[in-house]
Order: structure tokens, then sequence, then C-alpha cells
């Protein structure tokens, strides 16, 4: 399995990543498009776009990263409807907690009685060492106007310090509120 950082949106994966990205997430959990092509091609040291392939060169998922101080933070991990239960979400996921290293990597998950597949997914990032943080009340700030704030749940690989103080970092930094 190969990771590739796009840097630029002229990347033959934007195209893939795009396709995934509007069909794996509902408009209320994803930024708007033009964002994210922003964000890539301003070389930002903060963010990352890590498209994944498998070993013949095809396209398997993405994660989108922010390194905040002593925090990593997963807004979107996807893999293509195709790739599903091929082990490919979990060598996304590992990629991601190599990069972060020591410092604790975060995701927001759907609550567990959100739909059918949240106890999927939560289950998916507990196989892969994240614990929940269900006794913390966290809301997902809205991506653009007129769009609802999320009760979501965050899960981490170790515990934080200061959960509010990463909210705060990550509303401000990430969600630009």
């Amino acid at each position: 399995m190969k990771f590739e950082k796009i840097t630029s949106t002229a990347s033959p994966l934007m195209a893939q990543v795009h396709g995934l990205y509007m069909s794996a997430f509902p408009a209320k959990e994803r930024r708007p498009w033009e964002s994210v092509t922003q964000l890539v091609e301003s070389g930002s040291p903060f963010f990352s776009l890590i498209a994944a392939t498998d070993d013949n060169g095809d396209f398997v998922g993405f994660a989108s990263l922010w390194r905040l101080p002593d925090t990593y933070y997963i807004e979107h991990l996807a893999v293509a409807d195709s790739c599903r239960s091929k082990g490919y979400g979990g060598k996304i996921l590992d990629y991601a907690k190599m990069l972060a290293g020591e410092s604790p990597l975060v995701v927001e998950v759907e609550l567990p009685d959100a739909n059918d597949d949240a106890p999927r997914r939560i289950a998916f990032y507990e196989r892969h060492g994240l614990m929940a943080m269900a006794d913390f009340e966290y809301y997902q700030p809205p991506y653009a106007p007129g769009l609802p704030d999320v009760r979501l749940m965050l899960m981490t690989t170790r515990q934080l310090p200061d959960p509010m103080r990463f909210v705060i970092m990550l509303h401000t930094l990430v969600y630009n509120q």
C-alpha cells in the first residue's frame, strides 16, 4: 500500500478523493470542497490530504489530517465502497497513527445511536486502539452558514490532558470558529 500527500489540485488522485469525499460524508459533516482545494494549494504545514493506493496503484481511500499543537486530528477518513472490509481503512488509520507518533490522534464519530453504521465505525476505531470519550459532550461546529452544529463523539489514541483546550484549538484552527 502506498500513501501520497496531495500537494496540488492537479494531482490525478484529486478527482477520486473528491468523488469519495462527496459520497462518504453528508453535507453537514464536510467542509466545502473549495475550502479543501484551497488548503491543498496553500501548502499549509498543518493540513495534509493523504491518498491511499493499493499495490497495483489503484485508489482505495483517503484521510485529511491536521497537525495541531500536541495533537493530530483526522478530519475525514474514507475507503472506497469496492475496497471496504479488506483492511485498507485500518492501514490508513495506522499511517495516521504513525504520523502522530507520541501525540494523541483524535477523530470525531457519530454517536452510537445516530444510524445503523455508527456502531460499526466506533468498533473499527476501537479495534485500532482508539478510546471513546463517551462522557465528554462534543458538538462539531457548522462548516458553512446555515448548517447545524452536529452532536458527535471524540475518540482518541491517548487521554487528552485537557479536552476543552483541544476543542477550543480544534474549533479555532480547523473550523475557523
